[in-house]
């Protein structure tokens, strides 16, 4: 629904990256496969937890802000 604007930090990327290191899956499992070759494809196990404002008429989130990843 787009990207997020403001809320991460060096610091929030690197544990990121390393909580989802412990998910990494050998394929993607897309309904709808799409072409990423340089991308690492992991587990469905956390949310991005999103702030924003509002949907545009595209819809992708508009004032889009990172508050944290939660583990399902």
């Amino acid at each position: 629904m787009g990207k997020v604007g403001t809320g991460w930090t060096r610091t929030k990327s690197a544990e990121i990256r390393k909580a989802l290191d412990t998910v990494v899956s050998p394929k993607q499992k897309l309904t709808k496969p799409i072409r990423k070759p340089k991308a690492t494809w992991v587990e469905p196990q956390f949310y991005a937890e999103v702030e924003y404002w509002d949907i545009t008429s595209e819809g992708l989130l508009r004032a889009s802000s990172f508050k944290g990843l939660t583990k399902r």
